[in-house]
């Protein structure tokens, strides 16, 4: 029997199987050429992100050449090209506003770091080393360096070794200075072999577990210090329910003369002589002043406390301004930037008000001089300014050389990948060999001149970055403004350095600064910068219950104890990090903290999977598109937010 045929019919909507087949053919064609488009685009794509990949891998300035100084070259063939337009784009009513900022973005923690030295070196070190120091490399790293707009500047890590440094020479009877230069010398030499094997590379390897490790220890040692200082005064001006009798002599700062009260002799003023026999006249009487003023001061300790908590209070409060609701986006912005100076000026104008109560004051030579000039001069003799320096002592100087390379490399090299990232959209390029480079040699130079050691300084660099920043004017109402642009240049950073140099002549106003306003900078500036490290706010997971976990990666991609262990690991390494701090040995925590990196690339990888590592450990520029747009969502963050270290 022949089967029957299919047909339409218009009453039962039956099709003909005529008819379905040509249908059918056309879908089929239909879908092989989409598929055939997808899969052309999908190769397309591919070729660009191939291209893209390769591109990507010849301009990553962290790539090795295998050529000795191949990358110094590189940077310069990079970044020179670019020279004349680094000076003639600074002339813009942006980069004006960025220079005034800026300026005292970089004095605050000069005059801070200097004030802190003179104390803790004797003042063989001080504010006007410190101001010198910071303009002469900073001019002239804006005027070769690959990355102009990296602030170069004293830190906390470089501070606390210069302390260390300082207290193993006095107990071993060593010339400070004299072995200083030596060290200088040493961290340049180390310097060039690095860059000559293009060593800049080695930043991949200081991953956010050690430069959250690196960046508390700062932090901590900070607030430590302060409280540490501000028991110090209680001891030497302690509550009394009375006090002793008025100094024995009046002075008149007119003309510089005292006015005994009693049958007391001290030194031969007529004659300037005496164990102060080189100092002027009014210095003489100042440290005459100081002596008798050390001690018993009713209300010093009370009124150097309202000092430091003022000056950390209102700093403190004008950060968190920055991100309120009130006034414009630009002055909200100009207030918690402004944050340090605002409270300096208000802390000093109250000390100047209250006359009858003592706060020791920072000390500041009269011109341009060291701050004790009795003591040292602008060049330091590398053989012994008193005594011969021993022989071993120049080749021993190696180590301690070391340790200082290694903290300079890892701010210098940490700060640039901070300043260089993507979403900046930086067109000029940058240079980690030739930056490393300059600071390294530069550190020679102010090991020989007695100067402080200085090294790319995190947050004063992330600040220029941002006041340079041009932003969008046109987006709609109540959508966040986009990033343009970048202004490139050099002038701000030359100019800003120099204009540091210049406050060397403000001695007669910053000598008006109690050392305790100083110090609630140190106290703002280690709790300000606990915003930025993640491992505190893990610390702060572990107290709360689960559901009141915030939905970031590393708390839905990790299980919640292996996040609780990895905190409890970087806590640790922590510990032992100040144990070796408190010792004697404390000149040796540069070299405790270079063994995080083989801890974190060894040993945790047999305690987490790579999946829960990179969520634990990656960079805000691995976030995906997702979690970043959350990200801009939120309040905009500081400096200290965005910076990895505390200062």
């Amino acid at each position: 029997m022949k089967p029957a045929l299919i047909h339409c019919n218009d009453l039962t909507g039956d099709w003909d199987q005529k008819t379905l087949l040509p249908i059918m053919d056309m879908a089929r064609k239909k879908s092989r050429l989409r598929r055939g488009k997808a899969q052309q685009q999908r190769d397309k794509l591919a070729l660009v992100s191939d291209e893209a990949d390769k591109k990507k891998e010849d301009e990553d300035p962290l790539k090795r050449t295998g050529r000795c100084f191949g990358g110094v070259i590189r940077d310069v063939k990079r970044r020179y090209p670019y020279y004349a337009s680094d000076f003639t784009d600074a002339f813009n009513a942006q980069c004006l506003a960025a220079f005034i900022f800026i300026y005292f973005a970089a004095l605050s923690p000069a005059i801070t770091f200097g004030g802190l030295l003179s104390e803790k070196t004797q003042q063989l070190i001080g504010v006007s080393e410190m101001l010198v120091a910071t303009c002469f490399c900073g001019v002239i790293f804006g005027l070769l360096s690959a990355q102009p707009m990296i602030i170069i500047g004293a830190t906390g890590p470089i501070i606390i070794f210069e302390e260390s440094l300082f207290s193993f020479c006095e107990s071993q009877g060593i010339e400070f200075l004299s072995f200083r230069v030596w060290i200088g010398i040493w961290v340049a030499i180390i310097s060039v072999i690095v860059v000559a094997f293009d060593g800049s590379f080695l930043v991949r390897y200081f991953t956010r577990f050690t430069q959250e490790i690196f960046a508390s220890l700062i932090s901590l040692i900070f607030i430590y210090e302060v409280f540490k200082k501000l028991t110090f005064i209680f001891v030497q001006h302690p509550l009394k329910p009375y006090y002793p009798l008025p100094l024995p002599f009046t002075i008149n700062t007119t003309t510089n003369t005292i006015a005994f009260t009693a049958n007391l002799t001290l030194i031969n003023y007529a004659n300037n002589t005496g164990p102060g026999r080189n100092l002027t006249h009014l210095d003489i009487i100042a440290k005459e002043r100081e002596d008798f003023l050390m001690k018993n001061q009713p209300n010093t300790a009370l009124l150097s406390t309202i000092m430091m908590l003022g000056t950390f209070i209102i700093a403190f409060f004008l950060k968190q301004f920055r991100n309120s609701k009130f006034l414009g986006r630009n002055a909200r912005r100009a207030l918690g930037d402004f944050g340090i100076p605002i409270a300096i000026f208000l802390m000093v104008v109250i000390d100047v008000l209250i006359k009858d109560t003592y706060t020791q004051k920072l000390y500041i030579p009269e011109g341009i001089s060291p701050t004790d000039p009795t003591k040292r001069g602008w060049l330091i003799n590398p053989l012994g300014m008193v005594k011969p320096l021993p022989i071993f002592l120049i080749f021993a100087a190696a180590l301690p050389g070391f340790l200082v390379f290694i903290l300079v490399f890892m701010e210098s090299q940490i700060t640039g990948t901070i300043v260089n990232k993507k979403d900046r959209k930086l067109k000029k390029g940058s240079g980690y060999h030739l930056d490393m480079l300059l600071i390294g040699l530069l550190e020679g130079v102010m090991g020989l001149c007695g100067l402080p050691f200085m090294c790319a300084a995190t947050v004063r660099s992330v600040s220029h970055v941002s006041a340079l920043t041009v932003m969008s004017r046109t987006h709609a109402p109540g959508e966040k403004p986009k990033l343009i642009e970048v202004k490139e240049q050099r002038l701000t950073g030359i100019l800003v350095n120099i204009m540091v140099g210049v406050s060397v002549a403000m001695g007669p106003v910053l000598k008006e600064i109690p050392i305790a306003v100083l110090f609630g900078v140190f106290l703002y500036m280690g709790i300000a910068s606990m915003s930025g490290i993640q491992m505190f706010e893990r610390i702060e997971l572990m107290f709360m219950p689960v559901k009141h976990h915030p939905g970031v990666g590393y708390v839905r991609r990790v299980r919640t104890f292996k996040m609780h262990i990895f905190t409890v690991i970087q806590i640790l390494c922590l510990g032992v990090l100040w144990a070796v701090k408190s010792t004697p040995a404390a000149l040796a925590f540069p070299f405790v903290l270079i063994l995080m990196v083989p801890i974190r690339l060894k040993v945790l990888k047999y305690l987490f999977t790579k999946e829960e590592l990179h969520e634990l450990d990656r960079d805000e520029e691995d976030t995906n598109e997702a979690e970043r747009q959350e990200e801009e969502d939120e309040d905009e963050k500081d400096f200290y937010a965005q910076a990895v270290m505390p200062c």
